[in-house]
């Protein structure tokens, strides 16, 4: 039986962050802190989220499913960080 090295939480964030940042340049702008939002700072907007889902769902393994897309899990680093982890389990 193989065994996986699931990545943490900051490898998580970080893969997160790193992929803000490509995708989105003026997340630069925010500094990119855990809280800092990225919906009310208009850095993410709502057709950024559908990329954002399309990232976390080929990055992690997991379907966004719609009652999953509101701000608590996607307007900043730290909502996005934790709503992978939790599901990815």
């Amino acid at each position: 039986m193989s065994e996986q090295n699931p990545s943490t939480a900051v490898e998580t964030k970080e893969k997160i962050r790193a992929f803000l940042l490509h995708r989105f340049p003026a997340a630069a702008n925010l500094d990119l802190d855990a809280d800092a939002s990225l919906l009310d700072s208009g850095v993410v907007d709502s057709l950024g989220i559908l990329d954002v889902v399309a990232f976390l769902e080929e990055t992690f393994g997991f379907e966004v499913d719609d009652d999953d897309l509101n701000p608590e899990n996607f307007d900043n680093l730290a909502a996005l960080e934790r709503f992978a982890e939790e599901r990815r389990g």
